[in-house]
């Protein structure tokens, strides 16, 4: 899925070393200037690192082999494989999937992991972290991400519009988050508004009655305060906005 539209960095430490990962937008067959600006930035990302890493879910690759095919013809350049949900499919699928893709691309390395159990991370960190050039660390050893908290909680937002709605509205939304103040009883005031593109698109997003818009506010919310640990009073707002007039924010 489309969820990541510009450069998110991730910071992980193994031992003594930092290892600073990029999570790019996906690379799709772009059809409006939108989604060619969109797949622009994702190459652009791929130049831009010391490694290269492919991750594939692998309980669906089959769904997007021909994608991914094209994908790799373009690349073109060394690449670690990662497959990931290896815990939500049998071994004998695993292995099959394994084989297909060891003869499908030379591949730098191949890991298979599940991110949400937490399986297969650290071989894949401690083969990273063999490569890290000797140096003074990028990032404070206490910060995980180089994002704001205001870009973090629009992605989430955004991440459930997409999730939700990516059939109706692949890629033509933008989330700008205009407020995020603390409260003096510790609670999160987060203000957001929701740029669709057209009338009909901004529809789409508020629901019947309101149903999609609210589903959205409670799925964010609710993943939010997961992430700041503190109660969140998300308020949402659609307006309309052209992609043309602000492109910038499409790319955010």
């Amino acid at each position: 899925a489309q969820t990541t539209r510009t450069k998110i960095r991730g910071i992980a430490i193994c031992g003594y070393t930092q290892i600073v990962f990029t999570d790019s937008p996906g690379i799709f067959t772009a059809k409006t200037q939108l989604e060619k600006a969109l797949v622009k930035s994702a190459w652009s990302a791929i130049k831009d690192n010391d490694r290269t890493l492919l991750l594939i879910d692998v309980k669906s690759y089959l769904r997007n082999i021909e994608k991914i095919k094209a994908m790799l013809v373009k690349l073109q350049h060394s690449c670690i494989l990662i497959l990931n949900k290896i815990d939500l499919i049998k071994r004998p699928e695993l292995k099959m999937a394994y084989k297909y893709f060891n003869l499908l691309y030379k591949f730098e390395k191949i890991f298979m992991i599940s991110a949400l159990k937490n399986d297969g991370l650290f071989d894949l960190i401690n083969y990273l972290s063999e490569f890290a050039p000797v140096g003074p660390w990028l990032y404070p050893e206490d910060q995980a991400t180089d994002s704001s908290n205001d870009f973090l909680s629009a992605e989430i937002t955004r991440e459930k519009l997409f999730l939700n709605l990516h059939q109706e509205l692949p890629y033509s939304t933008a989330v700008i988050t205009e407020q995020f103040e603390k409260k003096k009883d510790k609670s999160l005031i987060i203000k957001q508004v929701i740029f669709a593109l057209k009338e009909s698109h901004k529809k789409i997003i508020l629901g019947e009655s309101g149903s999609n818009i609210k589903k959205i506010n409670i799925e964010a919310r609710s993943e939010l305060e997961k992430i700041f640990e503190q109660k969140v009073h998300l308020f949402l707002f659609v307006k309309i906005r052209p992609w043309s007039d602000h492109p910038e924010e499409y790319l955010v």
